[in-house]
């Protein structure tokens, strides 16, 4: 459904977009993630017609965006990072108002308006003022906005920006809803707010892809990158004498853990998936195996690892 290839965005010596490329398969979920800067609302401003790339090129359901532009309008939805909304006006007119402005004739919208109002939630406030709703509600009406004509691809800019973690948790489920009718390709700055949502990610850096995948893809490249910590019971000269004989593996004591009487804490730093290694070593040797577990905290460690320390850019592609 959407196409990008090697795009690419200047403004004068600032290049926002650096040769990315991107694909996502009708009705799924992609969330481009990375810091402020890293290019993923330049990406959503060029695919709704904003702007215009520099180099490359790009396609909406198969019409590209420069020179079918038209086209492709008819076939997005889109929301801004901030709501594009009108204080004034009740939820009801300012849906029915974007209806007409998609080319839907009244008749149309006034039908289409109750499915809407229900898969986001706004059946109850369809007469409120949008200046009297919650920041959560007013994001919900944006969302609204950008599905009140059925498009086939929608684009959500950082749509759980602002909200309480209850708001994002509803925000969350409100996009899974839209699949597998829509295709939805979002932003977002915070991994968190995206897991478990999303068929695929895209980890960005200066305007170009880092890595891909989905989660659990992403979650066994992180495996593989970072150390295992073991706690054991046992004495720290049995344990290290048992482990260190694994093939691939090479195993510390982890002094600043501190562990109870007759406990270890050992770090396994290792280059290949070694967890049915040390099992089957720490029962051969008698050593009761109490926890083990990757060192670091989700799949936020991958990507500090990835763009964190200012290196070039690399692509990854889980596989």
């Amino acid at each position: 459904m959407i196409q990008v290839e090697r795009l690419g965005k200047t403004y004068g010596s600032l290049r926002a977009l650096d040769g990315l490329s991107l694909e996502t398969r009708p009705g799924e979920i992609l969330g481009l993630v990375g810091k402020n800067g890293a290019g993923k609302s330049t990406v959503l401003k060029i695919l709704s017609g904003q702007l215009l790339p520099s180099t490359g090129h790009a396609r909406v359901d198969g019409f590209d965006v420069v020179s079918e532009g038209i086209a492709v309008r008819r076939r997005i939805g889109y929301l801004p990072e901030s709501p594009p909304l009108y204080p004034e006006m009740s939820v009801a007119g300012y849906l029915l108002f974007c209806a007409g402005l998609r080319g839907l004739t009244r008749g149309r919208a006034e039908a289409r308006l109750p499915e809407v109002l229900a898969m986001t939630g706004l059946s109850a406030v369809t007469e409120t003022p949008l200046r009297q709703l919650s920041r959560g509600f007013q994001q919900r009406v944006g969302i609204a906005q950008a599905i009140v004509h059925d498009p086939a691809v929608v684009l959500l800019d950082e749509p759980m920006a602002g909200l309480d973690p209850l708001q994002i948790v509803q925000t969350r489920e409100l996009i899974r809803g839209l699949k597998p009718r829509h295709t939805v390709l979002f932003s977002s700055h915070i991994l968190g707010e995206i897991t478990n949502l999303c068929d695929r990610i895209v980890l960005m850096d200066r305007g170009r892809v880092r890595a891909e995948g989905s989660e659990e893809e992403l979650y066994a490249m992180r495996s593989s990158a970072r150390p295992m910590l073991l706690r054991l019971r046992a004495s720290a000269e049995d344990a290290l004498a048992a482990l260190r004989k694994i093939r691939g593996a090479t195993t510390t004591p982890v002094p600043e853990l501190h562990a109870l009487p007759g406990e270890v804490w050992l770090r396994v730093a290792h280059r290949e998936d070694v967890r049915e290694r040390i099992a089957r070593a720490c029962v051969e040797a008698g050593l009761g195996l109490l926890e083990q577990r990757l060192e670091g905290e989700g799949l936020e460690e991958l990507f500090v690892q990835l763009v964190g320390d200012g290196a070039a850019p690399a692509e990854q592609k889980a596989r």
